[in-house]
């Protein structure tokens, strides 16, 4: 087993563990570094519904809602299709990740717009993100069998998030 890996550590500019944001005009290099220190990357894309039409405060406003992030996350990262409808269930197969990834000790998640949650739903955006950030903590007991690096990189513009600066990775 490699030792514990933070994604905000091969990146610098990223920062916490668990769920860090990046801007989503950073993609291509956070996919690329991850590859390059032995992550298989996963990727889930949250769609921005159209407006409720029965929203009369909102007309151009994209909607996501935690069910559709959670559907796609449990299909981007191959846990059964309970994991997609049910809370419990996704906590559940997250900690049970080494079943669904057995040969990869180390599993990102790139969540594409993220941020389509966060405006549309942010009690959403944090019930989703605690469960991701333990599963994290969870997954990881010191390097015994079975353990595996997981961590989320949510892709959100706007919020504040800064693109990476052009700066060396660090090993």
């Amino acid at each position: 087993m490699r030792p514990r890996v933070f994604v905000s550590r091969l990146l610098p500019g990223l920062s916490g563990h668990g769920v860090v944001l990046a801007d989503p005009v950073d993609t291509d290099r956070i996919r690329d570094t991850l590859r390059q220190h032995g992550f298989a990357v996963a990727e889930a894309s949250l769609p921005a519904q159209p407006p409720d039409p029965a929203d009369v405060l909102s007309d151009t406003a994209r909607q996501t809602s935690l069910r559709e992030a959670q559907a796609e996350i449990a299909r981007a990262l191959r846990l059964p299709e309970t994991a997609g409808r049910n809370l419990d269930a996704l906590v559940d197969s997250l900690r049970d990740l080494a079943l669904w990834w057995p040969h990869d000790e180390r599993v990102a998640l790139l969540l594409h717009g993220a941020g389509h949650l966060v405006d549309s739903d942010l009690p959403g955006w944090h019930t989703l993100t605690d469960i991701l950030r333990s599963a994290s903590d969870d997954l990881w007991r010191g390097g015994m069998p079975g353990d595996r690096v997981f961590e989320t990189v949510a892709l959100v513009e706007r919020h504040g998030v800064p693109t990476l600066a052009d700066e060396e990775v660090t090993p």
